[in-house]
């Protein structure tokens, strides 16, 4: 029922009937509290709730979570290298199969973890898709976060230009924006590379092939969605209030390849501009992570590294 894969100071273990990346230990440190899932929804914005995105799009909201895995495949094709392939279905709320999607992970003997993913619509007419991404939870203590990317504010996809691309660094909880009423936040576009780091013991890296769409919060995305908002009665009663959302015992980490422009020509009805919407029938794209030492290794030296497979 898994794999375990073993290197210098590292562990990956796979769970090969839930189809997950279960584990990554590092030394003795446990970095992922939970598996990588598929990701492809937003808490909605204002502009989200004008133009009902929830109701357009609500076939995505639990399509990652849902997933059924069809087949697992494990192979070494040479020393220091392991391939763990994991096709799936995913399903709708409605449960039928919306998409086919894969996730491989090459594993190298240097601790490196290529991961790549594959989305394909059945059929092409599903509506766009909020997010394309992957969701992964550490431990909370993983909470200083450093990015080479667009910052230091928030940014999205169609707002971001005011976000010069640089080098910054700052608390996991400091990345959270307490809008009036909780949505989506706290997002970071053309992230070359991204850290969470536990102090001075443990960190993770996560690269992107060649960019990534980032955020990382003491929250989990249903903290941030309200309930009916006027449109369609919530799955469950959610936050109404910036004072309603508590941070957990966590850090929810996105590695997304991309999120849906914000939109705003008007906040009752104008949707997002076509060239900042997930509209295409296939999507691909690909990180790499690396569990690392701060003490001893330099992080942008190892996301500098070019991994050959």
């Amino acid at each position: 029922n898994s794999v375990r894969v073993s290197g210098a100071n590292f562990t990956a273990v796979f769970d090969t009937v839930a189809g997950s990346l279960a584990a990554l230990r590092f030394k003795d440190t446990e970095i992922i509290s939970k598996p990588p899932v598929p990701n492809f929804w937003r808490a909605a914005t204002d502009n989200d709730w004008g133009n009902r995105l929830p109701v357009r799009a609500q076939a995505w909201r639990h399509a990652g979570d849902s997933r059924r895995l069809v087949k697992a495949r494990l192979d070494q094709p040479w020393k220091g290298v392991v391939n763990v392939r994991f096709d799936y279905v995913l399903h709708d709320h409605n449960d039928r199969d919306i998409a086919d999607y894969t996730t491989r992970y090459t594993v190298l003997g240097s601790g490196d973890i290529v991961v790549e993913n594959t989305l394909v619509k059945r059929p092409d007419s599903l509506p766009e898709l909020p997010r394309m991404g992957m969701n992964l939870q550490l431990p909370r203590s993983f909470d200083r976060m450093t990015w080479l990317g667009r910052g230091p504010h928030e940014n999205y996809w169609d707002r971001n230009t005011s976000a010069d691309v640089g080098l910054y660094s700052g608390s996991v909880a400091e990345q959270y924006v307490a809008y009036v009423r909780p949505q989506e936040n706290g997002n970071k576009t053309d992230v070359r590379w991204l850290s969470l780091t536990n102090g001075a013991h443990a960190g993770l890296l996560a690269v992107g092939m060649p960019l990534l769409s980032v955020s990382a919060h003491h929250n989990v995305l249903g903290d941030f969605e309200s309930p009916e908002a006027g449109f369609v009665a919530r799955d469950e009663a959610r936050n109404r209030h910036t004072n309603d959302v508590k941070p957990r015992d966590l850090v929810s980490l996105n590695l997304d390849y991309r999120q849906m422009g914000v939109g705003g020509d008007n906040s009752w009805g104008a949707q997002t501009h076509d060239r900042y919407r997930l509209l295409d029938a296939r999507y691909f794209y690909s990180f790499r992570l690396r569990p690392f030492d701060p003490s001893t290794e330099d992080v942008a030296t190892l996301a500098r590294q070019q991994i050959e497979r």
